[in-house]
């Protein structure tokens, strides 16, 4: 698999290495028109060329079409870290696909990637990895609803948060402690937990955030025993 790690290494020297903001804004303002998307996908295409086994041609001409197809189709969306997200996927999902076609030794595809659809510990590690996420913050939004409209009524916190900040740390605190927990770094958790505690500290200190501190502690608490309930389940499966 070292041509394709090449080649994802081409892809990212191109695209944020040897790309300026110049030739984004020019792109982003001419879209088909613009010489410099072409530029761009000509790039790729010699930067794949210089690590493809026996130089074969096809492949650069391949990445080349492919990669001016995604970006254009990218340049006519708006600007977001999802179509970013979807613009990067597909480029090394391409790069993947041509060295699966390409370079790939004979026989692997059956082998390996029927044996990783098939495998228990793959399936259980990813329904675990779902879980902590977006359904395991449903679930703890509405156990703690009742309190966190208690700490809103009384105005306990005095500065203004980001909107969802609380959710999307929750969920990146869940996917750390369950990846420490399947790993068997548990001190990891610890870690983590002090860390929070450190950083949370100056917010809810004083008499008067009591009912701030005493829901975020709840809903850490639930937060990080359920995502170590979920770690511990999936490990008997691993």
């Amino acid at each position: 698999m070292v041509t394709l790690f090449q080649w994802i290494f081409a892809h990212l020297l191109g695209d944020f290495i040897l790309q300026s903001r110049t030739m984004v804004r020019h792109k982003q303002r001419l879209k088909a028109r613009s010489w410099m998307l072409y530029l761009h996908c000509a790039i790729h295409g010699i930067l794949v060329f210089l690590f493809t086994p026996g130089w074969k041609l096809i492949i650069p001409i391949l990445v080349m079409v492919t990669h001016f197809i995604i970006d254009l189709w990218k340049l006519n969306q708006k600007e977001g870290i999802v179509y970013f997200i979807i613009d990067q996927f597909l480029h090394i999902l391409t790069l993947f696909m041509l060295w699966c076609l390409f370079v790939a030794p004979a026989g692997w595809l059956p082998n390996n990637w029927t044996s990783i659809l098939h495998s228990q510990s793959a399936w259980a590690i990813a329904t675990g990895y779902l879980l902590v996420t977006f359904p395991l913050s449903f679930l703890l939004t509405s156990a703690t609803q009742r309190w966190r409209r208690e700490a809103e009524e009384q105005n306990i916190r005095t500065s203004v948060s980001l909107s969802e900040a609380g959710k999307w740390i929750g969920i990146f605190e869940r996917i750390l402690v369950f990846t420490f927990v399947i790993t068997g770094h548990y001190e990891g958790v610890g870690f983590l937990i002090t860390a929070k505690s450190i950083l949370r500290f100056n917010d809810i200190k004083g008499a008067e955030a009591r009912k701030e501190a005493e829901y975020i502690l709840i809903g850490t608490l639930m937060s990080f025993s359920l995502s170590i309930l979920i770690g511990l389940i999936v490990t008997r499966f691993i």
